[in-house]
Formats: structure tokens, C-alpha cells, sequence
């Protein structure tokens, strides 16, 4: 099989423009393996007479849980900190809760560490969302509960790691206004043609567009 060793030889040499590869490997294997079994589980959680075991799904879906809580834990407090020099975090003293985001300051990363991190943080709860709508469609309901906490740890990371990341914020802000300024002048050469050509302006749904 001549692709074998040209596909893992483009993998390795990915991997060694990062500067923690383990790490890189270690933010994709837990969610890897949580999406397998959440795909894949449903044909060991049937019985004989293709139906669904209540026994075989307890134990596919806390499968998925563990999975998706490592998962959790292991970006929260090694992948971001390792990869992007961000950690977030909470302290508890009495009855008051602190949440604390923190970010390394004069440290250089990594490009393709960078890369793999964001990537997949965002990628996660769109996939899960994905898999949240059709389960409805599909009236499966008794698996949502795993993408229910599938979607609800994930995007607890996002908010974390955005929170920390005055970088990221000021991307999406610079893109949330780049789209907010080519709406107004769309709308603004909408008028102007309008009023040249005689007719009134009418705003409506269409006059707006975004990039």
C-alpha cells in the first residue's frame, strides 16, 4: 500500500512544525474518540432484536461522559496553557466564586500550535451542534443528553479561552465591524442609487449583506 507511508509522513511532518506535538495530539484524542463512540455506540447499545439495551447505552453514554470530561480537563488546564500560553480558571473563597483569565505575557507561540488549538476549540461545539439538530429532527432524544454536555463543556472552554485571549477578541471584533461597515455602506450606495434613479428608499431584508 504505496499511501500508508506518504500519509503518515505528511502527519509526522506536520506535527514537527509544532513545538509540543504530544500536547497537539492529546487536544484532538479525547473529542476524537467521544465523537467515535457517540457515532458508533448505537450499534453495541443494541439488542437481539435491534433495539436499543438499556444496559449497553448506560454504558455507552457514560463512556462518552468520561471521555468528554477528560476532554474537558485536559484543554482547560494543559492544551491552552501549553499551546497558547492561556489558562482560565476559578477560586473559591467562602460563599464568593472568582473567575480568573490569564494569559503568559512576552511568550512567543507557536504558529501551527496556535492553528490546531483555535481550530479545534471552535470546531467542537459546531460539530456538536451539527449532531444536536439532527438528534431532534430524529426524535432522538435519550442521546442528546451526551451532546447536551458534549456542547455545554465545549463552549464552556470557548467562553474561557476567549475571555483570556485579548488577541482572539480583537479579531472577532475587527470582523464583527468590517461586517458592520460593509452593511452600512451597501445600504448607503442602496440610497444613493435609489434617489439618483428617482425611486424612494425602501429598507428592507435584501439591502443588507455580509461578509
Amino acid at each position: 500500500m504505496p499511501e500508508s507511508p506518504q500519509s503518515s509522513g505528511g502527519i509526522l511532518s506536520s506535527l514537527s512544525a509544532s513545538s509540543h506535538p504530544m500536547v497537539c495530539i492529546f487536544h484532538v484524542l479525547f473529542k476524537g474518540l467521544a465523537l467515535f463512540m457517540y457515532l458508533f455506540g448505537g450499534l453495541f447499545a443494541k439488542d437481539s432484536t435491534g433495539g436499543a439495551s438499556g444496559a449497553n447505552f448506560i454504558i455507552v453514554t457514560v463512556t462518552c461522559m468520561l471521555l468528554l470530561a477528560a476532554d474537558f480537563w485536559v484543554v482547560k488546564n494543559i492544551t491552552g496553557r501549553l499551546l497558547v500560553g492561556l489558562r482560565w480558571w476559578n477560586k473559591v473563597e467562602g460563599d464568593t466564586t472568582t473567575w480568573i483569565f490569564e494569559c503568559a505575557q512576552n511568550r512567543q507561540v507557536n504558529k501551527f500550535d496556535s492553528s490546531v488549538f483555535w481550530t479545534v476549540l471552535y470546531a467542537t461545539p459546531l460539530i456538536w451542534s451539527v449532531f444536536f439538530f439532527f438528534g431532534i429532527l430524529r426524535f432522538h432524544l435519550r442521546w442528546l443528553i451526551i451532546v447536551v454536555m458534549a456542547l455545554s463543556l465545549s463552549m464552556a472552554n470557548v467562553y474561557g479561552y476567549y475571555k483570556c485571549s485579548s488577541d482572539q477578541k480583537a479579531r472577532f471584533q475587527n470582523m464583527m465591524q468590517r461586517g458592520a461597515e460593509a452593511g452600512a455602506m451597501s445600504v448607503i450606495r442602496s440610497s444613493m442609487l435609489g434617489y439618483l434613479a428617482g425611486t424612494p428608499q425602501q429598507p428592507t431584508q435584501e439591502q443588507r449583506s455580509f461578509v
